[in-house]
Order: C-alpha cells, then sequence, then structure tokens
C-alpha cells in the first residue's frame, strides 16, 4: 500500500475513534442525566411551571385567666400579581391605586417586573377586596392571610406585644411565645406554561395552613382594667413622666395585672413612638427607696443581728466614715423594731444594716433574688444594679439598707415583698397559666418551682410591722376600710446618667391585703410626679383604689367594720414573749386593757391576737403558761361578710351563740374574729344590706 493510503487510513481510524468517544460519553451523558439527575431536573421542570401561593397560618388566641379574648387573628385576603400575566399594566396600576390608596407608579413598577409574583398590597380590607374582584384584572390574584387583631386596644398591650406582617411575633408575649401560637403556614399551588398563564385543567395543589395553639394567661382582665384606670387617674392628676403597676398571686406568682404607662395601642402600633412599647415593669430599674427596708429587716432577723424586741435611737442623722446620713424627716428618738418600719426611719434602718453586715446582707440580697432576673416567661427582663460586694464600704451599706446606692426592677421589688406576704417563700412571677389545643383541650400547665428563703416565724413578724405602717405610720393613705391592709411607702431620687437628678423622684407603694392572709400584692410606682413627690402622697392613694376594688371583685368579704363617728379603734399589739408586767405596760399605752390568765411570768399567747382592729377599751388575755387550762375555750371566726345562716352555722360549730341585729350580710362582730372565749358566749353580729359600699 502506497504511502498516500495508509495516511488516509489513519485519518479514518482517528475519525473513527474520535466518533466512537464522542457517543460514547454521549451515551454516558444521557445516562447520567436519566438515571442519576432526573429528580432533580424534574424538580426545577416543575418549579418553573409551578407557582407557590402562601397562605398564613392563623396564630392563637390568648386569653385572659377566665376565658376573656385578649388577641386573635381573623383571616383577611392580601393582593398579589403575576406580572406576565397582567396584559395592560398602565390601565391595572389605575384601578388598584384608586382602590388601594398606593401610588399608581408603585403598582406599575410591581405590574412591569420580570418576575413570576409581586405582592401588591397585604392584609386588605374585605369592601376593598370585592371591589378588586369585581374588576377581573387578569394577573391579579389573592391569597389568605391572618391579622392580629387586639380588641381591647390599649389594655395589657405593653405585656401582649405586637406580631409583625408576616405573621411573627415581634414583642411581647406574641415573641416569648411566637413557636406555640404562629402554626404552620400552608399554600396554593398553579400550574403555568411559559409565559406564564395559568394552564386550564391542570392540577392544583392545595396544602392547608395548621393554626397555633393558644394562651391562657394569669392576668385577669378586670383587675388589669381596674389598675390601667387607677394609674392613669394617678399620671395624669400628678402630671407625672409615666407609671407602673404590677398586681401578684403571692402564694403562687401569677401576674393578676401588669400596667405601664406610657402605652400604646398594638392595633396601630406604628402610630406611636418605638419608646411606648418598652415593658418598663421589667426592663427598666429604679432605686427602690424605703420600699426596700422589710428586705433590710428580714435580713436581720434571720441572721440574728436584731430581733423585734431591740430598740433604736434616731437622733435626725448619723454618721457613717466620714458622710452625714439624714433621716427623711426631724428625729424619731427611741423607737422599737416596728416603729422603725412604721416611721420609715432611715437612722434606725443604717443601725440595722451595719448591725447586720456585709456578708449576711448580701447573702439574703441572694436569696430574694435581686442580683438576677426573676425569671418571668417574657422578653427582655432586666436586672438592677448592685455594687459588688468586695467593693462595698459601712457607707455603702448604710445606704442600700434604706433603699438607695442599689437599683432594682418593680418586678424584682415585688417578688421580693410576695416572699414576706406568704410566709417565706420566694416565687417565680409568670404570665401564662396554659397552653391549649385548637379544641381547648389543655397542652401544658405552666408549673414552677417555690423556695423557702425567710421563716414563717420572721414573715409573720415582718407582715406585722408592715401593717403599723398603714394603721399607723406613713402609709395611712393606703387604708382601705374594712380591710387589714400592710405595705410600706418608697420615695427615691430619680439616677439619670449614673448620676442623682435633681428634683425627679419616683413615689412608691408596695403591700398585700388582707395582711393575715394575703391574697394580693400590688406594687404603685408613679415616675416623675410634680408638685408632691412622696409615695405617702402620691403612690399609697393609688394603690388603696385599686386594691379596694380587687378585693370586692375577688369576693373578699370586709374583716371588721370602719370605725363609727366618734368610736376610737386600736390595732392589738403583739406582746407575746414579753413579761407579764411589759407586756401590760404595752396594753395600757395602746389604750387597751390586759387580763393575766395562768401562773407563769411570759405571755405565751394572747386574745384577741396581734394585728386585730378593736375598740380602745378591749380587754386582752394573756396566756402565761403553755399548760394552761383552755379546754372549753374556743377562737371566735370571722364572720364579716357572711349571711345570717352562714353565720349562724360557723358559730354553731365551734358552741357559740349569736345575737343579730339587722338583716343583710355580717358589718361587725363582738367579740372580734380571733378572740378566745368559753364555748356557749354570744357573739353580737350587725347585719346590713350595703356591705362594702364605702366611698371611695
Amino acid at each position: 500500500m502506497s504511502t498516500r493510503g495508509l495516511l488516509v487510513r489513519k485519518r479514518v481510524m482517528w475519525v473513527f475513534f474520535a466518533t466512537t468517544l464522542i457517543f460514547v460519553l454521549l451515551l454516558g451523558r444521557i445516562g447520567y442525566i436519566h438515571f442519576i439527575w432526573s429528580d432533580e431536573l424534574s424538580r426545577k421542570a416543575m418549579d418553573m411551571r409551578t407557582q407557590d401561593i402562601p397562605i398564613q397560618a392563623r396564630r392563637g388566641t390568648i386569653y385572659d385567666r377566665n376565658g376573656r379574648e385578649l388577641a386573635f387573628s381573623i383571616d383577611v385576603e392580601s393582593v398579589f400579581a403575576i406580572p406576565s400575566q397582567v396584559k395592560d399594566p398602565e390601565a391595572a396600576a389605575e384601578q388598584l391605586s384608586r382602590l388601594l390608596g398606593t401610588k399608581k407608579e408603585v403598582i406599575l413598577n410591581k405590574l412591569t417586573r420580570k418576575s413570576c409574583y409581586e405582592w401588591i398590597k397585604r392584609k386588605v380590607p374585605d369592601e376593598i377586596v370585592k371591589q378588586i374582584k369585581a374588576l377581573r384584572i387578569p394577573g391579579i390574584g389573592f391569597t389568605q392571610e391572618s391579622l392580629r387583631v387586639f380588641p381591647k386596644g390599649m389594655l395589657l398591650a405593653n405585656v401582649l406585644g405586637i406580631a409583625g406582617i408576616d405573621n411573627q411575633g415581634l414583642e411581647g408575649l406574641e415573641f416569648q411565645y411566637d413557636q406555640v401560637l404562629a402554626g404552620k403556614p400552608g399554600k396554593s399551588t398553579v400550574e403555568v406554561d411559559a409565559i406564564g398563564e395559568a394552564i386550564p385543567g391542570a392540577v392544583k395543589e392545595y396544602v392547608p395552613p395548621i393554626p397555633g395553639k393558644n394562651l391562657v394567661l394569669t392576668v385577669d382582665e378586670v383587675i388589669q382594667f381596674i389598675a390601667e384606670r387607677e394609674l392613669d387617674k394617678a399620671v395624669a392628676s400628678s402630671h407625672a413622666k409615666g407609671g407602673v403597676v404590677i398586681a401578684m398571686d403571692p402564694s403562687n406568682g401569677e401576674i393578676l395585672a401588669m400596667a405601664v404607662r406610657p402605652t400604646y395601642d398594638p392595633n396601630r402600633y406604628d402610630e406611636y413612638p418605638a419608646e411606648n412599647r418598652r415593658l418598663i415593669a421589667i426592663t427598666d430599674a429604679f432605686p427602690p427607696g424605703s420600699m426596700f427596708k422589710p428586705i433590710t429587716l428580714a435580713a436581720a432577723l434571720e441572721s440574728g443581728a436584731v430581733s423585734m424586741q431591740d430598740t433604736f435611737y434616731c437622733p435626725g442623722s448619723i454618721r457613717v466614715d466620714d458622710e452625714i446620713l439624714n433621716c427623711w424627716g426631724p428625729a424619731h428618738g427611741s423607737q422599737s423594731t416596728v416603729e422603725i418600719v412604721q416611721n420609715s426611719c432611715n437612722v434606725g434602718f443604717i443601725t440595722v444594716g451595719l448591725r447586720t453586715g456585709t456578708d449576711a446582707f448580701y447573702k439574703y440580697l441572694e436569696a430574694f433574688n435581686l442580683t438576677r432576673p426573676t425569671g418571668i416567661d417574657l422578653p427582655g427582663e432586666g436586672t438592677g444594679i448592685v455594687p459588688a460586694k468586695e467593693d462595698v464600704k459601712p457607707v455603702d451599706l448604710a445606704c442600700m439598707s434604706f433603699g438607695q446606692t442599689l437599683t432594682l426592677t418593680p418586678l424584682q421589688v415585688i417578688t421580693a415583698i410576695s416572699a414576706i406576704a406568704n410566709g417565706g417563700n420566694l416565687v417565680v412571677p409568670h404570665v401564662v397559666k396554659e397552653i391549649r389545643e385548637i379544641d381547648g383541650t389543655v397542652a401544658q400547665t405552666m408549673s414552677y418551682p417555690v423556695k423557702r428563703i425567710i421563716s414563717e416565724k420572721t414573715s409573720e413578724e415582718l407582715r406585722f410591722a408592715m401593717e403599723q405602717v398603714v394603721s399607723k405610720g406613713t402609709g395611712k393613705q393606703a387604708y382601705i376600710p374594712g380591710y387589714r391592709v400592710a405595705g410600706k411607702t418608697g420615695t427615691s431620687n430619680k439616677i439619670v446618667g449614673g448620676r442623682i437628678a435633681e428634683g425627679k423622684y419616683i413615689a412608691s407603694f408596695v403591700g398585700f391585703a388582707p395582711a393575715n392572709e394575703p391574697r394580693v400584692v400590688l406594687l404603685v410606682m408613679i415616675d416623675e410626679p410634680q408638685g408632691a413627690y412622696w409615695g405617702s402622697q402620691v403612690a399609697a392613694p393609688t394603690f388603696a383604689a385599686i386594691m379596694r376594688d380587687v378585693l370586692r371583685y375577688m369576693g373578699v368579704p370586709p374583716q371588721e367594720e370602719p370605725s363609727a363617728e366618734g368610736e376610737k379603734r386600736v390595732t392589738v399589739p403583739d406582746v407575746r414573749g414579753l413579761d407579764v408586767a411589759i407586756a401590760h405596760g404595752e396594753l395600757k399605752k395602746t389604750g387597751l386593757v390586759g387580763l393575766k390568765e395562768g401562773t407563769g411570768s411570759r405571755v405565751m399567747d394572747q386574745s384577741p391576737p396581734p394585728g386585730v382592729s378593736v375598740k380602745e377599751g378591749t380587754t386582752v388575755i394573756l396566756y402565761t403558761d403553755e399548760t394552761t387550762e383552755k379546754s372549753g375555750f374556743v377562737e371566735v371566726p370571722s364572720l364579716i361578710g357572711l349571711t345570717l345562716t352562714q353565720a349562724r352555722e360557723k358559730l354553731a360549730e365551734r358552741g357559740l351563740l349569736m345575737g343579730v341585729s339587722g338583716s343583710g350580710f355580717v358589718t361587725s362582730q363582738d367579740p372580734p374574729a380571733g378572740t378566745r372565749v368559753p364555748q356557749g358566749t354570744m357573739v353580737k353580729v350587725i347585719l346590713r344590706m350595703d356591705v362594702g359600699a364605702t366611698s371611695r
């Protein structure tokens, strides 16, 4: 074969091999596409020819503790466009602009974009949707969305928070429990052709949304309304910057009401300043002032540094290190432990704090949970500022003892006072009681730990002392006729930029009722009142107005009849543990008469018990021997607020008789509740129809 023939043959072979290689590669590629890549390409092809229209889930409803709706969602429609299907963008933009109130240029820009899906307007009122549908504009569609509604407007707004346009919780409970409330969105899928036109008869897929679960709160709508009504009055009358009211059940930490001012309407939250949405009851810290004094005394009593039998002397000021610290008013002179609480004596509490010492003082700051958040189920909780223990000098300890130098949130204060009210147990404040499924079944009941931090004895002593604040001391304007009320005033300088702001004060009052069996702990704080600024003048009357209506709403009957015109009533002092002669002297100073029972020299028990309001001149029995024969004696029960039949049955259970005058409900009884009397004693009661109708 010639050279030319060999060359041609080689070229043919190369062409053959090249062709074969290309063929093999093509077969491999086809196999890869068919067997390996096919699923992914199918999905992409489906994505190109389908349009997914999202459908928002309906957020769960938020109820108050009695099932009243505080926040719920309704189904509304949103308007969208598929630009490729809009035949006449100019005309469509003109029509939509007129109905939706949106600029024509904005809508036209959306209708002419090279996209498969554009929102025109979200969550449009039904009447507008009906008008748009009647126009039958090609390429304009509608989808279901969820609109959050707060039917009570500003009521509890700062606690409830807000939800955004995409159905997400942004603040408050809406944010904290977003995963519970949000539910799962659905979708509607439409198949379209290459130019975006819907394919007639094509299969459409609909995935329904799953609604969110519901929340049942601890808050009572009526108590919340009372708190907000009285807070508004107090802020307006004192021309204050704002204020806080918190009501809590001391037995379990359930928040019954939490009101703050300024506030906003969550239905129109974008019309208010952003700072109005702050829940300052839990986020902002303030000097607690004299509200802190019961906590100082608790630390002193528990550590053994002070007893209720101690005495203190107030000359009007005291030197600590190189500083002169003044009392809030004139010199109080010699005082008992109860009286330094009653008079809110700064010098007395400085002495208590210094006797307690830094180690014990900080031990109980920790015990009362005042150095960290309370753990409430709301976002953004802050803590106050407590100086580091190692940096504290005697003058710092002295100032902290009467509520200055450190700052606390209002929630921290009321949680600490609740431990004093409930017998010595620290509870965790919370606002959600239950999570429920959409059919109403309970999905989860909230539970929180309870921890003992002070003894029952200390709690009882502090309750008695705080009751004297209201009956005799600085908190008299917190008194509620017919009820035993305990509390503590507070007035403090406001701190701005780390410095005391001259002329800016915080007026506060915290307390509980009934003092012997607390049902509600209530804190009132007024921020920057103008004119009068003492807690006793500004916050205490608001406390009384709220607590009075709350007790009546809760059905707590009055415990004693208000003093009649010209009748003097006194509070029975605690003389247990005293020598009989000293006890007689204490009773005489109060206007009461002591009667010794038994052979001992020290008072072991007394009747009526401490804290009861009685007529001046009442005899108090002093039991001086634990083995004193008391058989045949019974304790008179409280009959206030009961019907005639209920009162008679209650007395009969204890072998007591009843003398009656009037009709309706029991408003007065003699002997008073708690008195020990022989069986067969007649208890005189007065009944009236207008029980609880005393004026404000």
